[in-house]
């Protein structure tokens, strides 16, 4: 069991450290967007590609140590919280250290994507601006609302000030 552990332990490590590759690389496509440099994105995403391949075959091995350590304390099924509720303190010690790894990559990840999610979608409005001004040759014939449909015009009469 205690070998199972550890081997369950650097699985975990090594998932964690390939999160934070991917946060790097997160983090870089944020810069390069924020810097205008779109002809470097697909080297960026073809390196996220690689690690997130590189992830599968862990998380599926973090997956068979689960099942082994189910069968171990007579379950059909478990996952990382309850192994740790059930596991003695000496054996899960440095599996909690190895859960709580992986939790803080994972976030740093996610709280990365958000905000790479929300810049795209503004250079993805700035597109659009640029695409009906050129459209409407130059012009702007009407005032653009962010979040206001294209054929809707604002009314300043009936405004509320």
């Amino acid at each position: 069991m205690i070998e199972l552990i550890q081997s369950l332990v650097e699985s975990l490590r090594q998932e964690a450290e390939c999160y934070r590759r991917l946060a790097v690389l997160a983090d870089r496509q944020r810069e390069l967007l924020v810097a205008g440099k779109l002809e470097a994105l697909p080297e960026n995403l073809r390196l996220e590609e690689k690690e997130v391949f590189e992830l599968t075959p862990l998380v599926a091995a973090r997956s068979e140590f689960l099942d082994e350590i189910a069968k171990t304390l007579g379950t059909k099924k478990i996952g990382l919280g309850e192994a740790l509720e059930k596991l003695p303190p000496d054996q899960g010690g440095k599996l909690r250290t190895a859960v709580m790894e992986l939790v803080r990559s994972a976030r740093r990840l996610e709280e990365i994507n958000r905000i790479n999610e929300k810049l795209l979608g503004n250079a993805m409005a700035q597109v659009k601006f640029t695409l009906r001004v050129i459209r409407n040759g130059g012009k702007a014939k009407s005032p653009v609302i962010p979040g206001m449909p294209e054929g809707n015009k604002p009314s300043y009469v009936n405004r509320v000030v």
